[in-house]
């Protein structure tokens, strides 16, 4: 493969990584997850858990969706896209306000109750795989401790 072939499959693999955390976890959209993603994929978040296909990785978000509708996400400051071989890396900051029902989704515990009002805002570095332009696998190490702290589910320390 010539030098040019691999910048263009670095590139496209960006575009895709960048459209589907754009819709996916930006958005809510689920579409985008049968348009860029393999039929064996795999998202494996600390806050969410391991989801294994299509069907798991597509509730997970609706259901957070409906906890936190106004959730966002985006590029953590001036820091680009990574991409190498068959991997993408990006670095994100996301937030939103709980104002849904009490999500029970957590592997450490659930949400107090509905609509806490409960805002949140941490950051992550996910690194996505990829194979002939489809995401297989999204790992991400995210702010999951500031995170609970600030949904009240995990005390924060008294200095």
């Amino acid at each position: 493969m010539s030098l040019e072939e691999e910048q263009s499959i670095r590139e496209k693999n960006k575009q895709v990584v960048s459209e589907y955390t754009t819709e996916f976890w930006g958005k809510g959209n689920t579409d985008v997850v049968d348009k860029l993603c393999s039929d064996d994929f795999v998202s494996d978040c600390p806050l969410h858990g391991r989801r294994e296909g299509k069907a798991q990785v597509k509730k997970m978000i609706l259901d957070f969706r409906e906890a936190f509708p106004d959730f966002v996400i985006h590029a953590y400051g001036s820091i680009p896209m990574i991409a190498e071989n068959d991997y993408v890396v990006v670095r994100w900051i996301g937030g939103g306000k709980h104002t849904g029902p009490a999500f029970d989704d957590l592997p450490i515990g659930r949400l107090p109750g509905q609509n806490t009002g409960r805002i949140i805002q941490f950051s992550g570095t996910t690194i996505y795989t990829l194979k002939d332009g489809k995401i297989v696998e999204e790992v991400a190490e995210e702010g999951a401790l500031t995170a609970l702290q600030q949904l009240g589910i995990l005390i924060q320390p008294t200095p």
